[in-house]
């Protein structure tokens, strides 16, 4: 994930410089479906690649609490039964 930010610092850094005038080559070039600037939808992409991780990470982590939570259900299952 850390790939995926900083991925996205240098975009945003790209897209700053785009803007106050020093990169304009990067202002020429458009996304004609989007009409966007290049930077903007790499900006974009870098982000829902982001969120994409983090929700699926998100989802493994409530998976390994619930596995958890499961086995210690079992055990107290299992001690309760043994009395």
């Amino acid at each position: 994930m850390i790939w995926w930010v900083f991925l996205l610092v240098v975009v945003t850094i790209l897209s700053y410089l785009s803007d106050v005038g020093v990169l304009t080559f990067l202002q020429d070039w458009r996304v004609p479906f989007l009409n966007a600037s290049l930077t903007s939808v790499l900006i974009l992409f870098c982000l829902i690649g982001l969120l994409v991780r983090m929700m699926r990470m998100s989802k493994k982590g409530e998976k390994e609490e619930l596995r958890e939570k499961v086995k210690q259900l079992e055990a107290e299952l299992s001690r309760s039964k043994d009395r």
